[in-house]
């Protein structure tokens, strides 16, 4: 009895699992409406197999804004700030995809975990892994604004995570909302960019999804 209704959690499971994905795809067919015209200003979005950043000129952020990341910056003002999100413990334990653990990837997805928020400082961009996307300046205040929401605040300042993994490029900063299934890396990438007016689709638990509206 005890096996037969695992295996139906397992089949349900599944199915479900089956639904969502086709369901993201057939949301692809629909995305958000572009609402950015004179487009002066560029970003890139980075994205591999599984993952997606948003990559900003350090220059377009105002000194209010960047006193946020004072420290990772150093007082240098050029090059890109890259955002990305991400389960708190998958960041910290898996610095590569060869290192993926099955258990803590199931962790991630099927429960509320921690989030964290990642931001690194690059000097240029990888233009064969990135897409660029020109928007106005209207709607690059909305992507800022809405990227920085995203980050949980104490006193007014963000709440820097500093763990094992060191990275004088890299910091982690805790998020506001919890990370799932329907709150993943590349979801959260998707809603910036709709966010600021942009064409997203409105579910993106795959990094092409994203970019599929740009390439």
């Amino acid at each position: 009895m005890v096996i037969k209704k695992s295996l139906q959690l397992i089949l349900l499971l599944f199915i479900s699992i089956v639904i969502y994905i086709v369901f993201s795809f057939i949301l692809l067919l629909f995305p958000s409406e572009k609402l950015c015209t004179k487009e002066t200003k560029t970003i890139y979005i980075y994205h591999d197999t599984a993952h997606t950043e948003i990559m900003i000129p350090v220059h377009y952020f105002n000194n209010t804004d960047l006193k946020y990341f004072s420290t990772l910056l150093n007082n240098q003002n050029y090059g890109y700030l890259a955002f990305s999100y991400g389960d708190k413990e998958f960041m910290m334990k898996v610095p590569t995809w060869s290192d993926v653990k099955l258990g803590i990837t199931l962790k991630s997805l099927f429960t509320n975990t921690p989030g964290l928020l990642r931001v690194g400082h690059y000097g240029g961009i990888n233009k064969e892994d990135s897409v660029k996307i020109n928007l106005s300046k209207l709607c690059l205040e909305k992507l800022q604004k809405s990227i920085l929401n995203s980050f949980s605040k104490k006193n007014n300042k963000f709440q820097r995570y500093i763990d094992h993994y060191k990275h004088p490029k890299i910091f982690y900063f805790q998020a506001k909302k919890s990370y799932n299934l329907f709150n993943t890396c590349n979801t959260w990438t998707g809603d910036r960019l709709r966010d600021a007016g942009l064409k997203a689709s409105y579910l993106t638990p795959f990094s092409q999804q994203v970019i599929y509206p740009y390439k």
